[in-house]
């Protein structure tokens, strides 16, 4: 009997953590905020290495990963952390830390990051829910339009990290006058550019402003937080129509796909989102699965990373 062959990826969004070397307050007690965009984590483990995501995925071959801060209470920590574990795991990874774009240190924060081989992106939550409170992980809701925030923005430039924004739907339009003011930086829209609406009103919005975003040649999409957006008992049928649409504004060569462990094991449905990933893109070409699964990621990351 032939066995099938592991699919082989790079998976552009996973979080490794550990409470005893570094803190993570809504690791200690329940927060409200985390709490809204995710459900109920009580399940999730204080510590997940990448011993725990090997054992998690037995049925992919892993040729490289993209480690993202996870909130951490000192981020520059957290990476000096993640850098020095990095040295010793036995394939690539990038990096990819947290800013603040209107911090006094920017330049310092940045000048450290530079010191560590891994990094290859920075990034910043920006999302901002008009409606409710709980989801408002930024400090205002108009930082993507104020001046300073744009100034510290565009320091980046100076360095060869990528930049990941995290916003909501109806922040899109924003985002795309950042975008459009600074073309020497490359942009990756996370969490598909997070629908905060599913209905067919915000899909269409939805839609539009990405569409937007996508006429753009600096700007990436990560398709990964899945749970988060559809919730944590959604279904293929939910996410295709959404997907399909990924894939006819950006095509196969500026998407990317990310597992979201350890948080995609909250998923009642999908706990393995690959294993959804397969079907959602049943559709395209063996060429064009290897793209959104490695190549593009290996392109965009792991060509700003020492080898």
């Amino acid at each position: 009997m032939i066995q099938a062959r592991k699919r082989k990826i790079i998976d552009a969004h996973v979080h490794f953590y550990d409470h005893l070397q570094n803190r993570h307050d809504f690791l200690e007690t329940e927060d409200k905020m985390f709490r809204a965009l995710v459900g109920d984590y009580s399940s999730l483990p204080r510590i997940y290495s990448f011993s725990d995501y090997q054992a998690d995925l037995p049925d992919l071959e892993i040729e490289g990963l993209v480690w993202t801060e996870f909130l951490s209470t000192d981020p520059v920590k957290e990476m000096l952390w993640a850098q020095q574990v990095a040295d010793g795991l036995p394939l690539p990874v990038a990096l990819v830390g947290l800013v603040d774009f209107l911090s006094p240190d920017l330049e310092e924060r940045l000048a450290i990051y530079s010191q560590c081989s891994h990094m290859a992106a920075v990034r910043e939550h920006l999302g901002w829910d008009r409606t409710n409170p709980s989801r408002r992980f930024a400090k205002r809701p108009d930082l993507l339009s104020d001046v300073d925030w744009r100034r510290g923005l565009s320091v980046l430039a100076k360095y060869r990290f990528t930049c990941s924004l995290e916003v909501f739907s109806p922040q899109l339009a924003d985002l795309l006058t950042v975008v459009q003011l600074n073309p020497n930086i490359q942009f990756a829209i996370a969490a598909m550019g997070w629908p905060q609406k599913i209905d067919r009103f915000g899909f269409a919005d939805w839609k539009r402003d990405l569409t937007a975003l996508g006429a753009c040649s600096n700007v990436h999409i990560v398709v990964s937080a899945i749970e988060c957006v559809f919730g944590m008992s959604w279904s293929v049928d939910q996410a295709q129509p959404w997907i399909d649409t990924i894939v006819e504004i950006f095509g196969t060569q500026r998407i990317m796909f990310g597992g979201h462990r350890p948080i995609c094991k909250l998923s009642k449905t999908f706990p393995d989102s690959y294993r959804a990933y397969d079907i959602l893109t049943a559709s395209l070409s063996d060429s064009e699965q290897d793209a959104v699964f490695r190549r593009n990621a290996a392109r965009w990351f792991f060509s700003f990373v020492d080898s």
